[in-house]
């Protein structure tokens, strides 16, 4: 009799393991999971989603939502999408954005922030955005500049006179406006609110260069054969993903996926899915900041 009790026991264990389903989370190899880092992550999966904001070009190209795919998968969630253009990420109604850029003491939280549990972007680190939320910083950068192959730039003093595409109030246009300004350069601008307009209107001949993040360079001369990686213009920086800034136990739980993520070589895999190169010759790449291309 007690050896029938004993089956029956192991049997209502499996019964109740089977209607939980399997925790893949939880569970990854080399993690380590606070109590706070558990809860949120049942939490989540109770919920049944994590919800994002983002922008069509981040979702075309694919890199930023595809590692988080994989890490919704294991948490068994859905992926609830908000489309929204990057001014969005920044904006406020009653939030000056100029203000904040300059001010020290100067500090608001964008709306958008509020309603989502984070903007899934290659978001770059700068101490007016870190005013804004944190960020989950995983992805080292620099801008490049892209161009045709058959009219490449030896040097910055090439492109005066020249046509940029660009996507106005980002980093990138902000960057490329002061080193005009230093330099002495005058650029024709056509802004687009694309991302992805603007590679193809280089292939085209319809603008003379843009400039992009390195990760999103590759992506460029994936597309289109006829683009190159000439120089960067910029000093190596950092980019990620931005949660609000009380998710303390959101942001720990993203950034110890995505140290698994790059140890088990999940982000190179991604990564080359994306953008047509390993992570590490990425790197490479970036820390010599020159291509063969």
């Amino acid at each position: 009799m007690k050896s029938l009790f004993t089956f029956v026991g192991l049997v209502l264990i499996a019964m109740v393991a089977v209607a939980e389903g399997p925790k893949p989370l939880l569970a990854l190899d080399g993690v380590t999971w606070t109590a706070a880092e558990t809860d949120y992550i049942h939490a989540l999966q109770r919920r049944g989603q994590i919800k994002i904001a983002t922008n069509r070009s981040a979702i075309d190209r694919g890199f930023h939502y595809n590692i988080l795919k994989v890490f919704a998968d294991l948490a068994q969630i859905d992926i609830d999408i908000r489309l929204v253009s990057r001014r969005d990420y920044f904006y406020r109604a009653d939030g000056d954005l100029e203000r904040i850029k300059t001010d020290p003491i100067y500090a608001y939280v964008p709306t958008l922030i509020e309603n989502v549990d984070l903007y899934l972007d290659g978001i770059t680190v700068l101490p007016w955005r870190e005013k804004m939320f944190s960020i989950v910083k995983f992805v080292p950068t620099r801008q490049m500049l892209i161009t045709r192959k058959t009219d490449r730039p030896e040097q910055l003093s090439d492109l005066d006179g020249k046509v940029a595409a660009m996507v106005a109030d980002t980093t990138i246009s902000e960057h490329l406006a002061r080193l005009a300004l230093i330099n002495g350069l005058t650029f024709g601008d056509l802004y687009k609110q694309n991302f992805n307009q603007l590679d193809r209107m280089v292939a085209r001949g319809l603008a003379d260069f843009t400039v992009f993040n390195s990760d999103r360079a590759f992506s460029a001369l994936a597309h289109y054969p006829n683009l190159t990686i000439a120089f960067a213009i910029s000093e190596p920086q950092v980019m990620g993903w931005a949660v609000h800034k009380e998710k303390r136990v959101l942001k720990s739980v993203l950034e110890k996926y995505l140290l698994y993520a790059q140890d088990s070589g999940i982000l190179d895999r991604v990564w080359a899915r994306s953008y047509g190169v390993s992570f590490s010759h990425y790197l490479n790449i970036l820390t010599m900041g020159e291509t063969s291309h």
